[in-house]
């Protein structure tokens, strides 16, 4: 016998509100944010002019899209923040970026900034989000899903949408901030097939993107003793990176920048801004 007509309504009614509770608890602050980046993110998140759109729209995984524009034309990057949950000084410093833009526009050209790339896995602390039974772990990996299904799970949908956003615009740069949880230049796996990443520059094989890498590691290293806490260059980003789609369907620059977790949050934030500032300066954007 079918159930009464006017249970329906009310089961639809208890999905939507379980719907609107889950976007609710998706949308929160997350607790291990520093003040300073729960205040920007209280601030800029809902209200700033420069929010340009959102990505994924409409989803739980929605996330703002910030735009800001110099005074003069010139070139434009994509800096990326929030890739993997668990990587705090990358997304950190892109709330940062937020707040200094906002408050001191550009000169020259134009920054795209995802401060929340991966929104659900920053707010859990995770490095990824979990994929469907069955499916490869790494789908819920935006930093291993470029260019990205429009069809796709959440992570390959993202990575569509910023590679649309790449292309729409004619990006010049684009600079994806994380960290590793070992320093570069003390660890070496047995089968030498990955090395900690710390304290690394990794970056497109192209020519562009090797100038001002070399510029960058010197730069940084000037105010570093020598030591594990020095930047090295890495050249070729993981294949389905953002980076590594940067280079490989638009031929142009891309970084992965690489703070250890072993030095201080505060520390890594800094080499964070310094390397963003140095790559945009030396591509032509002046803040």
């Amino acid at each position: 016998m079918l159930k009464p007509k006017i249970y329906r309504p009310l089961q639809a009614l208890s999905i939507v509100i379980l719907m609107q509770l889950a976007i609710n608890c998706t949308s929160r602050i997350p607790e291990y944010l520093t003040s300073e980046a729960k205040e920007i993110r209280s601030s800029y998140f809902h209200s700033s002019e420069n929010i340009d759109g959102l990505m994924l729209s409409g989803t739980i995984n929605e996330t703002p899209l910030f735009r800001f524009q110099g005074d003069e034309a010139g070139p434009t990057a994509l800096i990326i923040g929030g890739t993997h949950g668990n990587e705090p000084a990358g997304f950190e410093a892109a709330h940062r970026l937020i707040k200094q833009f906002s408050d001191s526009p550009l000169k020259t050209g134009e920054i795209f900034i995802i401060p929340e790339a991966n929104k659900i896995a920053d707010q859990k602390n995770n490095r990824r989000i979990k994929a469907p039974r069955g499916v490869d772990i790494e789908m819920g990996n935006l930093n291993r899903c470029y260019p990205g299904n429009s069809h796709g799970l959440p992570m390959e949908k993202m990575a569509f949408e910023i590679t649309t956003l790449i292309k729409t615009h004619d990006i010049d740069v684009v600079i994806d901030l994380h960290e590793s949880p070992v320093f570069h230049l003390e660890y070496i796996e047995a089968n030498s097939q990955y090395h900690g990443l710390g304290q690394t520059l990794i970056y497109t094989p192209n020519e562009e993107a090797s100038w001002i890498a070399l510029m960058l590691v010197d730069e940084m290293n000037e105010a570093i003793p020598p030591g594990l806490e020095q930047f090295s260059l890495a050249a070729g980003p993981v294949q389905h990176s953002a980076a590594w789609s940067a280079g490989e369907f638009f031929g142009i620059p891309g970084f992965t920048t690489e703070t250890c977790k072993k030095l201080p949050l505060e520390t890594r934030i800094d080499y964070q801004l310094k390397m963003v500032g140095i790559i945009l300066r030396e591509a032509g954007i002046s803040p």
